[in-house]
């Protein structure tokens, strides 16, 4: 009998030992699941604060860049377009056929204004002439008919150097046979302004020196003595 009681005395104490042991590990885990769980949230947190802060000045940096640049070239671009002259603006002194328009050079004329076709010495064959020849010695200055805009200024094989200047209404001149230029494209120039001195036009050297010139009214090419109210 005495040996049963203590034997149930052992168990008792034993089952209360792992009891306190259950009671103390659970205690354990729970104390250290929850301690762990605000430290692992403040990691993530700053760290993602960080890395959003990062991504967001990185492109906040190249959208701006990109967006100044942009708006650079965008102004560049218009102030080109804004300076870049683009015709003659007609007025009450540069209407064809009724304004006052000076000789290009003297009022004498080697060869007038043809749409037939005529013979031509030099080479040696028919073709119309719709043109002026207006003579003149080389070296002689060559002067704008009218205030202009000078659009063009090229070599020519079979006219020479020549200058073309919009002079506003829609008629444009072109002065062919020059030596030597005192304009380039882009240039403004004032009625009686030089343009260049008198030189050759290979494609008509078999007649006196001349200047060859050309006018030219919203696309069609007309009667320069006409355009400038002049007679022959």
């Amino acid at each position: 009998m005495t040996n049963n009681r203590k034997e149930n005395k052992n168990t008792k104490a034993l089952f209360s030992v792992v009891c306190l042991c259950i009671i103390a590990l659970g205690l354990i885990v729970y104390f250290s699941t929850n301690t762990s769980k605000p430290k692992n949230n403040t990691v993530n947190e700053a760290t993602t604060l960080e890395v959003t802060t990062e991504v967001q000045r990185a492109v906040t940096v190249t959208e701006t860049t990109t967006k100044k640049k942009t708006t650079k070239a965008k102004e560049k671009t218009t102030k080109q377009k804004t300076t870049e002259p683009a015709t003659m603006e007609q007025g009450e002194n540069n209407t064809p056929y009724k304004s006052y328009y000076k000789y290009p050079l003297s009022e004498a004329v080697v060869k007038g204004y043809s749409e037939e076709l005529v013979f031509d010495k030099t080479m040696n064959d028919y073709r119309a002439h719709p043109a002026v020849d207006f003579k003149g010695k080389e070296g002689d200055s060559v002067t704008a008919i009218n205030d202009g805009l000078v659009i063009a200024v090229y070599n020519d094989n079979l006219y020479g150097q020549v200058v073309e200047i919009d002079h506003g209404g829609k008629l444009i001149a072109k002065y062919c046979g020059l030596k030597s230029l005192a304009v380039k494209k882009g240039s403004y120039v004032d009625m009686g302004n030089k343009i260049g001195t008198l030189g050759s036009v290979p494609a008509e050297n078999e007649n006196e020196t001349h200047l060859h010139f050309e006018t030219i009214l919203d696309g069609k090419t007309v009667n320069p003595l006409d355009v400038m109210g002049k007679t022959e």
